[in-house]
């Protein structure tokens, strides 16, 4: 049996409808059937093998071949969350070994784009004042153009988790800089 270890990227790119990093599964060539969340999609590759479900009806992510990915949104009319992609699952050969070749596939693609945080206390992230909230505790985070166009001009990203508790905390630190963030219903 193949073990895959759970593997989440991290990216910054625009909040709206179309998406880079869907767009690269969409492209593959066998692209996965995509299922739209609230949060962005489920994709599903059919020919890797059947969903498998637990007890409450939802789908066991770390028993079917699924990639979940988190779209960015906007929050407080200036906050960008930083998008997730999810890879979870552990596949018998040779199913896993095909998930596991998407896996490699798509971490030498983000890895092309900036990478704009660096967990290490050994790197100097240059858009670091810009990650805030929990983000900063996620891991690397890549910018496509869009998102790094967003950093550029001085916009600020948290954590698609934040609570609003950590999103007001943001907000107040923001404002002691003299940014105003919206509203706390402005979600």
């Amino acid at each position: 049996m193949t073990r895959m270890t759970g593997l989440t990227s991290y990216f910054i790119e625009a909040p709206g409808p179309s998406s880079a990093v869907v767009g690269w599964f969409r492209n593959l060539p066998e692209p996965p059937e995509e299922t739209p969340t609230e949060y962005g999609f489920v994709l599903y590759f059919r020919s890797f093998g059947p969903l498998v479900y637990n007890g409450n009806g939802s789908i066991d992510v770390s028993r079917s071949p699924v990639v979940t990915v988190v779209l960015p949104t906007l929050r407080r009319e200036i906050l960008w969350t930083v998008g997730e992609v999810h890879f979870l699952p552990t596949l018998s050969l040779p199913e896993g070994k095909r998930l596991q070749n998407i896996v490699r596939a798509f971490s030498r693609w983000l890895k092309e784009k900036n990478k704009i945080y660096d967990q290490s206390p050994k790197v100097v992230s240059p858009f670091a004042y810009y990650i805030e909230g929990s983000a900063k505790n996620r891991g690397d985070i890549y910018a496509l153009p869009s998102g790094l166009e967003h950093l550029e001009r001085g916009g600020y990203v948290i954590s698609h988790g934040d609570n609003e508790f950590v999103v007001d905390r943001v907000c107040r630190q923001l404002r002691l800089r003299g940014i105003n963030s919206g509203s706390a219903d402005g979600r």
